[in-house]
């Protein structure tokens, strides 16, 4: 893995993370498939009051400690632990949901984990967009990882490199100016926030599902397969979602009892015979669309079915990889990425995937 992020061009600092990430995902690969930690209730619950697993705090501490060793990360939150810790290192923050979908575990279904890497510090007062780099982990049948990354030569890899150089040399990296929060509590106009400029950009509906800053040309999505002896191997690189397609995994459907605009999306979709795709666990049904190179995964919410996904760990990362394998992520009113992140405890709506099948959503994604 060290040798393929060094080949790939990445600046020093970021191939340093990414191959902790991979690392440490080996790790909780085999504590998960030992059956060494119970997936039983821990008896304690995380800042947010969800209910722990053992699991939960096995992997969640796990990640810290490797984290912790690698010189290129100054600071991490977790799902389990939000509140942001500074760690030895310089360069880079890494938000992670140590175990994605714990709860389906006792069914032995796929899980995951999830990672944003922000340069700098917090990424409180920031947007997805600014994240240097994303990856997840599918624990399954087989162990997979998939991260989008820069384009070696690309302005990402150059914005990055030099984030890098301000911070090592004690300096922030600043944010872009498209994603500065602003005193209103919106993203700035050059960021497709939400209020009266968003507006005025035009309300089409590819503007509310991308940003004319596409990732897709200056990232890459690439996928890796955990071999038995622990070392990783290149199983696809580029990956890519289509523009249309007729797979679905319909999320958080209890919303449909009170949000007629999503019973009646999810009704056209099997009338159009779509093939369902869900397990009840985000990172294996988003992985579900780059696996197959096309699908939707779409979250709306309901006046009694509210948002319960986490932006900064679970939206935000997933959004990133998802965009940057180009396809269109959406809260309804703009990218996911597009979304202020005002505190660890965000939760957001979100539908990504194919984008057309994105567009479709805006209905039912902006019914509440």
């Amino acid at each position: 893995m060290e040798e393929y992020t060094r080949e790939s061009g990445l600046p020093a600092g970021l191939a340093s993370v990414l191959t902790c990430v991979a690392s440490v995902v080996s790790e909780v690969s085999n504590v998960l498939r030992s059956g060494s930690v119970s997936s039983g209730y821990s008896g304690g619950t995380n800042a947010f009051g969800d209910n722990q697993l053992e699991v939960d705090v096995a992997v969640d501490r796990l990640i810290f400690e490797r984290l912790a060793s690698c010189s290129a990360v100054q600071g991490a939150a977790s799902e389990e632990q939000p509140e942001l810790k500074p760690l030895p290192g310089r360069g880079y923050t890494v938000v992670f949901d140590p175990l994605d979908g714990s709860s389906i575990m006792g069914a032995n279904f796929a899980v995951g984990t999830i990672f944003g890497i922000w340069p700098g510090g917090s990424p409180v007062g920031r947007a997805g967009r600014r994240q240097a780099a994303a990856a997840y982990a599918v624990y399954g049948p087989q162990t997979i990882l998939v991260w989008a990354r820069p384009k070696a030569g690309s302005t990402a890899a150059a914005e990055v490199a030099a984030a890098e150089e301000r911070v090592q040399a004690g300096a922030e990296a600043e944010p872009g100016p498209a994603e500065h929060v602003e005193a209103n509590g919106e993203a700035s106009a050059d960021g497709r926030g939400s209020g009266p400029d968003a507006e005025a950009r035009g309300s089409d509906a590819a503007s509310l599902c991308s940003c004319s800053a596409r990732l897709r040309d200056t990232h890459q999505v690439d996928e890796f397969l955990l071999n038995a002896d622990g070392t990783w191997r290149l199983n696809r690189a580029d990956l890519a979602v289509a523009p249309v397609s007729k797979i679905f995994a319909p999320a958080n459907l209890r919303a449909a009892a009170a949000n007629e605009e999503y019973a009646e999306l999810v009704r056209k979709w099997i009338e159009a015979n779509f093939t369902l795709r869900y397990t009840g666990g985000m990172v294996p049904d988003v992985h579900h669309i780059l696996a197959k190179g096309s699908g939707v995964f779409c979250n709306p919410c309901s006046s009694t079915a509210p948002a319960k996904l986490r932006l900064v760990f679970e939206c935000a990362p997933l959004s990133f990889v998802l965009e940057a394998a180009g396809g269109s992520s959406t809260t309804g009113q703009h990218s996911v990425l597009d979304e202020p992140i005002r505190t660890t405890n965000d939760r957001s709506k979100i539908c990504l995937g194919s984008s057309q099948l994105v567009e479709e959503s805006l209905p039912a994604m902006q019914a509440a």
